[in-house]
């Protein structure tokens, strides 16, 4: 399988190579040249709108030079209709070329222990919003990312009583009015521009609400709609957001929009003359490859936009190579209804939302995108909002994730949501930092969502979760037909989840794995036959098995022979075969005798586990195969280059 899913990006990779081997005009870009220059490397253009526009106008196979130093686009840099060519855009040798989307504060003037800036005075016009995706304004020092003045500076309020009129399931309200207890809050009622972020009924869902009014005398908050979508329940947890009376902790700034003033808190440690950006850069995306043939983007940095990084759409065979995305206010990469697209050696981070967003191939044809995600890091995500904005999500069919590293979320590193998805030989760690009910991946309610291959991959440090839990690998609502094999948990699982947790779900396959100091081997929480009976029926489930897909159609059930059974029978039967739990609190939880337990072995497991042995004891060949594993190739494992053992 997984030389199939490598096939289009072996394809792409020849013809990439295309220009080497036929007519290729080069053109070069200097931040030191001009636009009036014919763009040759003695005489290069100077800026990338332009170097853009000529490629557009251009005719056969071009590459285009970015030589060294720093960018600063004015409007978003389009390849658009380039099809029956090449055309190359790479980082000149040895070279590293940024593309900037913030501007850098110059004047300050001391204010008290705050720093007072003019934004007007700085060139910026466009204030932004405070809790505006689409125009996110962030303020780095030194390349760190600065918090907007909020209370408290770590952790959450809980509230009082919710007060909405109307009752949703007994227990929550439906409109946002609730009381407040901490006195504190009262000095808010005088901001321009105050706002509540929290997570008001679920703890694996946040929101930002603005505030309508503050009421003092009686201690009640009302919030302006759109209401949550899930309502208010009593002692939700939240703090308050974009406060200049909150203004009072080293880091934090505030942006007065009436003023066009930026006022911020310096760190202790902050020098006259260091760098402080802000992010200025307001389209949609910095960089769009739409409606092309043939594509390489190599070598370029991104840095400092309010919104995404990097648009491919409806476009086949593209390459992005060694790109960088850092410190944007979005996303970093978006691709859809596109073919053989790779991603490759990348580096992300810093990221109010996700890192990569992808859909492509054809689910109900099972025809593949070609996408593959290889040798790619990304970092620190979902800065903004916490919860559903993962390193990677994935609809459609057909994507291979390889030798990648995900780190740094409050919540999960990756969702899936479709088919033919292999990941494997990646290293995710430190993850579900905050949020409940989550695994650093992911896939939900959906019984068509096959053929996922989870192999040879290593996580680390995962134990987030309030109410339920955190895990690594999580098949949530009746995901199904899955097969997770030859990984290694450490240090995995919160709650009552365990390194894998399946709730609902059957025909899951997880076997040779190795559970090394885990809160739990494998967890479940079984529907039982009513629950999944009712649940076949509900018109949504409906729409997805047998419209939007048709899982009895002969190409799903060639493909996916589970299905050629009754879809009524083996509820909640998974298959956990040959797997080893070393120093884990439990092997499984909520087991009832309903799934297939084969030759499972523990040591040292129980409430008060210790560990005699490193991990790397019980990844030995030999030592694996005393327990009925098969060989784990945990050398492999990570970004290329990279030693996790």
């Amino acid at each position: 399988m997984r030389f199939n899913h490598f096939f289009p990006a072996l394809f792409l990779m020849l013809l990439s190579a295309l220009p080497a081997m036929a007519d290729v005009t080069s053109f070069y870009v200097s931040p030191g040249g001009s636009d009036r220059s014919p763009g040759t490397s003695s005489k290069p253009w100077k800026t990338l709108e332009y170097a853009f526009e000529r490629i557009r106008s251009s005719e056969g196979n071009v590459r285009l030079v970015v030589m060294d130093g720093v960018y600063y686009p004015s409007a978003s840099l389009s390849l658009r209709g380039l099809k029956g060519r090449s055309v190359s855009v790479e980082a000149a040798p040895g070279a590293s070329p940024t593309v900037r989307g913030d501007r850098r504060i110059l004047k300050f003037r001391r204010q008290g222990k705050l720093l007072a800036a003019d934004l007007k005075g700085s060139g910026i016009a466009d204030f932004g919003g405070a809790c505006d995706k689409g125009n996110l304004v962030d303020l780095y020092w030194k390349g760190k990312r600065q918090r907007i003045a909020s209370y408290p500076d770590n952790g959450f309020i809980v509230s009082s009583d919710a007060l909405g009129e109307t009752v949703v399931d007994g227990i929550t309200r439906k409109e946002g009015v609730f009381r407040y207890s901490e006195d504190r809050v009262s000095t808010w009622a005088g901001e321009k521009d105050a706002w509540i972020y929290g997570y008001f009924r679920w703890d694996w869902r946040d929101e930002y609400q603005k505030v309508a009014s503050i009421d003092t005398a009686g201690k009640v908050i009302r919030l302006n709609e759109p209401w949550h979508n899930y309502g208010y329940k009593s002692g939700f947890k939240f703090r308050g957001v974009n406060l200049l009376c909150e203004l009072d902790s080293p880091g934090e700034y505030y942006v007065d929009r009436e003023k066009g003033k930026l006022l911020w808190f310096p760190p202790e440690d902050y020098v006259q003359g260091d760098e402080v950006c802000l992010s200025v850069f307001s389209g949609e995306f910095m960089m769009e490859v739409s409606d092309c043939e043939s594509v390489t983007v190599k070598g370029l940095t991104f840095v400092g936009g309010r919104t995404n990084a990097i648009l491919v759409e409806g476009s086949r065979n593209i390459l992005l190579d060694g790109i960088g995305a850092f410190r944007f206010g979005g996303d970093a990469l978006h691709v859809s209804s596109s073919g053989n697209v790779r991603i490759e050696g990348c580096r992300f981070g810093t990221l109010g939302h996700t890192g990569m967003k992808l859909s492509g191939g054809d689910r109900r044809t099972l025809s593949p995108s070609g996408y593959v995600v290889h040798n790619t890091i990304v970092r620190d995500i979902s800065l903004f909002r916490h919860t559903y904005e993962p390193a990677l999500i994935f609809s459609g069919c057909g994507l291979n994730v390889s030798h990648c590293e995900f780190s740094g979320s409050s919540s999960s590193a990756m969702r899936i949501e479709g088919n033919d998805v292999v990941i494997e030989y990646c290293y995710f760690h430190d993850l579900v930092q905050e949020s409940d009910d989550q695994g650093a991946i992911d896939i939900f309610y959906n019984y068509g969502y096959r053929g996922n291959v989870i192999r040879y991959n290593l996580w680390e440090n995962i134990r987030g979760g309030s109410l339920h839990g955190s895990a690594g690998v999580r098949f949530d609502d009746m995901i199904s037909g899955q097969k997770v094999y030859g990984n290694i948990f450490r240090n995995v699982g919160g709650g009552h989840f365990g390194g894998v947790q399946i709730h609902g779900g059957k025909d899951n396959v997880v076997e040779d794995n190795l559970f090394y100091n885990c809160n739990i081997g494998v967890s479940f929480s079984p529907w039982g036959q009513a629950h999944w009976d009712e649940a076949l029926t509900r018109e949504e489930v409906v729409k997805r098995l047998y419209e939007e897909v048709d899982i009895d159609s002969p190409l799903y059930k060639e493909r996916y022979p589970e299905l050629a059974l009754d879809i009524h029978s083996n509820v909640d039967r998974n298959i956990i075969r040959n797997n080893l739990m070393v120093g884990c609190r439990r092997m499984f939880y909520d087991e009832k005798g309903q799934n297939c337990i084969i030759n499972n072995s523990a040591l040292s497991t129980g409430e008060d586990a210790e560990l005699s042995k490193p991990l790397e004891y019980y990844l030995s060949p030999e030592v694996l195969a005393s327990f009925g594993l098969k060989p784990i190739p945990y050398k492999e494992i990570g970004p290329e280059g990279s030693r996790l053992f």
